[in-house]
């Protein structure tokens, strides 16, 4: 793809001016590097920087998240569980409705998304039976509706800013360090679907990117990748021994024992190592 560039781009008729000088004053290799170097500074030119993995909440990290919002109050955990597992956009969690739940497909639908794009977000089944608590008789009206009453054209209705601040303050009472933010949420459960194994179309699909190339983000500089990869190198034994765990005790217990027997694995191939 570069060496098109360089063949039918602008810098195609500066390469034999280039290769005369550098002929001419016998430049090896080193010192051509050297040249290049010197001409990229006097114009300025900088190397982009290296992209940085997106941070994500750990499964332990996740579980105090949970536990201290549902602490602070049923609504409170149920809307931050939401934001969490549908991976919505804050802006996209405070205009949904109930008319957007569809209990019975265990579908939430976000009728705005980013460039004002429409997609259906699937929900596990505990999650749609939490949802239909608190909808109970409601047919229509705010998903959650704000405690207090706005400013806006339509009371009671959240904003963006409010769940910033919900989300900060129950992270904090977690005694979670890291800086935490609605977005961070999107990345913990992207990041989760692609270690369990989801095909990185359907997570473009499920997060409602426009272009896979964000999508690949999660792939490229998160370990889920490698985790999946691990996780399909161990032996059936392990794999038993979690879908029976996921049975008998639901897919958080499941998610931590994973999380656990990769890290003991790990310890004991770092410690046969030494």
């Amino acid at each position: 793809m570069q060496s098109s560039k360089l063949e039918h781009g602008p810098v195609k008729h500066a390469v034999p001016a280039v290769v005369a000088i550098l002929v001419r004053e016998g430049a090896d290799y080193a010192q051509s590097k050297a040249v290049f170097k010197a001409a990229r500074e006097r114009a300025g030119l900088r190397a982009p920087p290296e992209r940085r993995g997106v941070d994500r909440l750990t499964v332990e990290e996740e579980l105090r998240f949970l536990d201290r919002a549902y602490a602070q109050g049923g609504r409170t955990g149920l809307m931050l569980q939401t934001l969490l597992e549908t991976g919505a956009r804050e802006s996209e969690l405070v205009q949904l409705r109930v008319e957007d739940v569809s209990l019975a497909e265990r579908v939430v639908t976000i009728r705005h998304g980013k460039g004002d794009k429409r997609r259906e977000v699937p929900i596990r089944r505990d999650l749609a039976q939490l949802l239909q608590l608190h909808i109970g008789a409601r047919r229509a009206g705010p998903l959650f509706a704000s405690r207090q009453q706005g400013s806006s054209a339509v009371p009671h209705t959240l904003t963006r800013q409010r769940v910033g601040q919900i989300v900060r303050g129950v992270a904090g009472a977690a005694g979670i360090t890291k800086r935490v933010y609605p977005h961070l949420l999107r990345h913990t459960v992207a990041t989760r679907l692609l270690a369990l194994g989801m095909d990185i179309t359907d997570l473009q699909r499920f997060l409602g990117h426009e272009s896979i190339t964000t999508t690949r983000l999660y792939a490229e500089t998160t370990a889920a990748t490698l985790q999946r990869q691990f996780d399909q190198l161990t032996d059936p034994a392990a794999h038993a021994l979690i879908a029976g765990i996921c049975q008998q005790r639901g897919d958080d217990a499941a998610l931590i024992a994973a999380d656990l027997l990769v890290r003991r694995r790990a310890e004991r191939v770092s410690t046969a190592g030494a």
